[in-house]
């Protein structure tokens, strides 16, 4: 498990769920979270992306699933048990993250994180990670959601 933080005067300790897709950790900022539960297939819809798997049903709310690993540009596989779906409020939507595996919740200070490297993709494409965490020597590669699903927020870590 991660090293804990106490969050000391004037100190901005963020909160990350730690996820992990083809072997690599991501996080995300927590108080996006809604739940996560575990894995289940969704129902597809003609003529929708690659990269969304479909819909499920969660307790009567309809939720578009997106398939991480083909959104952030890796190889589809055949889902096992650890793999599950992270459930995220997107402005007032609820959006399901298919990942690999859950792993825990970092808490990160401002000093164990770097802006992404500034490798270019075409065109004016926003990279999929925002910031670089390094706790303990280990690299977390923070999710920058508003680029990954295209949508603007507020208040996030």
């Amino acid at each position: 498990m991660d090293e804990i933080l106490e969050k000391g005067p004037g100190e901005d300790i963020c909160e990350y769920l730690i996820f992990t897709v083809d072997s690599i950790e991501f996080g995300i900022d927590i108080s996006l979270v809604q739940e996560i539960i575990e894995y289940q297939e969704a129902s597809p819809i003609p003529n929708m992306l690659d990269f969304c798997s479909g819909i499920i049903n969660i307790r009567g709310t309809i939720v578009p699933v997106i398939d991480m690993r083909r959104k952030l540009g890796f190889e589809p596989r055949v889902y096992d048990d650890r793999a599950c779906i992270i459930v995220i409020k997107l402005q007032s939507e609820l959006v399901g993250m298919i990942v690999d595996g859950v792993q825990d919740v970092a808490r990160i200070a401002p000093e164990q994180l770097s802006d992404s490297p500034a490798a270019r993709t075409k065109g004016e494409i926003k990279p999929f990670t925002s910031k670089i965490a390094n706790i303990n020597g280990k690299i977390k590669q923070i999710i920058s959601v508003e680029a990954v699903f295209d949508v603007e927020l507020e208040g996030e870590c």
